[in-house]
C-alpha cells in the first residue's frame, strides 16, 4: 500500500479534510492500494481538527473526531510515497528542509484556499476544491503518473 502524505500550515483544515476525502474517494471506488494521511509544516502536536473541517466532513458523512495534527518530521517523510502540499509555499518550505525528499513533493494544479478562522460556506468552498483536485490525483496515481 502507498501512502500519500497531504500537507498544509497548521495540519487542522486542509491537510485533514484532503486525507479524510482521498481515503474515502478510495474507499468508494474499491481501491486499497493507497492511504492518506495529514501534517503540518507549523503544527502544533495534538491540535485536533478545526471546527469547520469537523462540520464539512460531517456533511459529506464523513469524520475527522479521531484527527490529531502532528509536524512533518524527516522520519514521517521516509515512510510516505508521495507528498502532496496545499501550496507552493507549502512545496518550497519542504524542499527546503528536507532536500532528500524533494522529487516526492507536489502541489494540487491550483492552490488551496485555507479556511481557516473563516465561517462555513469558506470551509465548503476548500472541501469542494478538495474534491476535485483529489478526484484528478487519484486518477494520475490510479496510471501511474506519480
Amino acid at each position: 500500500m502507498k501512502t500519500v502524505l497531504f500537507v498544509c500550515t497548521g495540519n487542522t483544515c486542509r491537510s485533514p479534510m484532503a486525507a479524510c476525502l482521498f481515503n474515502a474517494f478510495c474507499e468508494r471506488q474499491g481501491d486499497h492500494r493507497f492511504r492518506a494521511i495529514s501534517a503540518g509544516v507549523q503544527a502544533f502536536p495534538g491540535a485536533p481538527a478545526s471546527e469547520g473541517a469537523l462540520r464539512a466532513m460531517k456533511r459529506r458523512g464523513l469524520s475527522l473526531w479521531w484527527h490529531r495534527a502532528q509536524p512533518v518530521s524527516s522520519q514521517l517523510l521516509e515512510s510516505v510515497a508521495l507528498i502532496v502540499c496545499m501550496s507552493p509555499a507549502h512545496a518550497e518550505a519542504l524542499r527546503r528542509r528536507f532536500p532528500p525528499f524533494s522529487e516526492r513533493i507536489r502541489t494540487f494544479s491550483q492552490p488551496i484556499p485555507d479556511p481557516f478562522g473563516g465561517d462555513d460556506p469558506a470551509y465548503e468552498q476548500t472541501a469542494c476544491t478538495l474534491e476535485t483536485e483529489i478526484a484528478a490525483l487519484y486518477h494520475l496515481l490510479s496510471v501511474g503518473t506519480f
